[in-house]
């Protein structure tokens, strides 16, 4: 990470650098399994012109995990990450797109565990059931219900994106393992 200059990066850098346990914690995955998902959304990414270059893959990966995994409000994830809240909205709904293309892309070994047995990690997923989304097929999330600010998405997506993340993080681990 090359990125100097803001609280958003300086955070993202001490999540890389710093104690092996609260990275996996916060990311659900190791530091190696992270830069290799990094290197492949580096590679087959296209990134959306509004999110300015000075925003690493990383953050973004990191600002869509503060989401995903710990479960924070878009206004919680944008203050932690000092963004505002419509930058935030687009980094998740970019990392988002982008994962379900790694899932599009990328072949699995039909070893990897169901998505049903890791789908505890994803907190986002906290408050819907798999396949019970609205007749639209559309669930509400990142939003922390004093402002409205959460965004709904289509679930099947959201599911996609996670799985990507969850079969990437298996493929890794037996490769490292």
């Amino acid at each position: 990470m090359a990125v100097t200059g803001n609280s958003g990066a300086d955070r993202a850098r001490g999540l890389l650098n710093g104690i092996p346990d609260r990275f996996q914690e916060f990311c659900k995955m190791d530091q190696l399994t992270f830069v290799d998902l990094a290197d492949w959304l580096v590679e087959h990414a296209d990134r959306r012109d509004p999110i300015p270059k000075e925003i690493s893959v990383e953050e973004c990966m990191f600002v869509f995990l503060d989401i995903a995994a710990q479960g924070s409000s878009f206004r919680m994830a944008s203050y932690n990450w000092d963004h505002d809240v419509k930058l935030t909205q687009l980094i998740f709904l970019n990392m988002l797109e982008e994962l379900c293309k790694l899932r599009e892309k990328e072949l699995w070994s039909p070893a990897c565990p169901d998505f049903k047995q890791s789908r505890n990690r994803w907190r986002v997923l906290r408050g819907s059931r798999a396949g019970k989304s609205r007749m639209d097929g559309l669930i509400k999330i990142g939003d922390d219900r004093e402002t409205g600010d959460g965004l709904e998405v289509n679930q099947e997506d959201l599911i996609s994106a996670l799985t990507a993340i969850n079969n990437f993080i298996y493929e890794h681990h037996e490769f490292y393992s």
